[in-house]
């Protein structure tokens, strides 16, 4: 009865699958924001709240000094009001309270730029909230880049292996998809920054170049080798599972049926294998692309990429604290957004899954 409901009102049944996973997101979320403050606030701490407040102070503070710094970020105030105050800044902003203690005298604008939802560094004394959104221009565009690269080559060399297994082509392609899922991204990072970036000149050795729509070369141009770099170990993994999930289609009785009706070779691979070994890579793509957005630590080290994932290497070694917190939390929010898209497409694609 359930499931002729769900054909009945297939719209309906999208609108409670949609606020299912809207809600475990918001659950989600709320974990990792316990767990990001307890690990910067108790655990940090140890029982003391001098620790963080020594960072901030700097070097050799007084004991004043501390103590001026703990009233000054709230420090004095019981760890669940703390947690209280951090929940509602993330939701609706600094307080008023939160904007005369940490920037008074300033204009709402300066304000902003001082505090923001997600707190203020220590150490660049500006609003995290700026700091990530400065960064993650850079970040976006080497996933985007990344991502449809290794798209492009995993799906075609997978479908091809699957489809021509045990041939030359199949074991020569399994052998650099080994090599490519042993080696590091930073090793084939400072390969082509030798090779094809310093001695041959391919690509240019300058860092990451904002998108203009009237010129997007000098963008593309900047991206096309660390993009490239980060995109061959995921590639490596996806060729695998593409192939793998293929050659298991290709085994399915509705695929067997297909060839005895006399469906052409190639309408059984794109049309009925295809669609169904892609569904697994279409979950691995979002949560892999989720991550990315979070940061290419790596490879944004690599090759010098100002984007969110150096400003968190940078972070953890000033032990700026609210800084940390921040891309943790921001990325943990990209992820779970990417997780809720993909959970929406994959029950677009596939309608069963709303009746789970």
């Amino acid at each position: 009865c359930a499931a002729a409901g769900h054909r009945r009102h297939p719209g309906r049944a999208m609108i409670r699958y949609t606020i299912r996973r809207l809600l475990w997101g918001i659950l989600v979320l709320l974990c990792v924001t316990a767990s990001v403050f307890v690990l910067t606030g108790p655990v940090l701490e140890r029982g003391t709240t001098d620790a963080v407040a020594r960072i901030y102070a700097g070097k050799a503070p007084t004991p004043q000094q501390i103590e001026d710094v703990k009233k000054l970020l709230g420090l004095d105030k019981p760890y669940y009001t703390q947690y209280w105050i951090m929940l509602r800044r993330i939701v609706a902003g600094p307080s008023a309270e939160e904007k005369a203690r940490l920037c008074p005298g300033s204009t709402p604008a300066e304000c902003s730029r001082l505090v923001g939802h997600l707190g203020r560094s220590f150490r660049k004394q500006r609003s995290v909230d700026d700091l990530i959104w400065e960064r993650f221009p850079a970040t976006l565009s080497l996933s985007i880049v990344a991502a449809f690269i290794w798209m492009a080559l995993s799906i075609p060399i997978g479908v091809l292996s699957a489809v021509r297994t045990r041939s030359i082509f199949d074991r020569v392609t399994m052998v650099f998809v080994l090599v490519g899922q042993s080696l590091p991204v930073y090793y084939f990072g400072l390969l082509g920054l030798f090779f094809l970036a310093g001695k041959y000149h391919l690509f240019p050795l300058g860092q990451y170049v904002g998108f203009s729509v009237s010129d997007p070369w000098p963008w593309l141009d900047h991206l096309i080798l660390p993009a490239a770099t980060l995109a061959l170990q995921f590639a490596a993994l996806y060729v695998r599972m593409v192939r793998g999930n293929m050659l298991t289609a290709l085994g399915e009785d509705y695929v067997r049926t297909a060839r005895a009706k006399g469906a052409s070779r190639r309408r059984v691979v794109t049309r009925h294998a295809l669609r169904n070994a892609l569904l697994p890579i279409v979950t691995m793509f979002g949560l892999d692309l989720g991550g990315l957005l979070g940061g290419a630590v790596l490879t944004e080290a690599t090759f010098g990429i100002q984007g969110l994932g150096q400003l968190a290497v940078t972070s953890a070694g000033g032990q700026d604290i609210p800084l940390i917190s921040g891309i943790v939390l921001f990325a943990a929010a990209v992820i779970v957004l990417a997780n809720i898209l993909v959970d929406l497409l994959y029950a677009v694609v596939d309608p069963r899954i709303r009746l789970a």
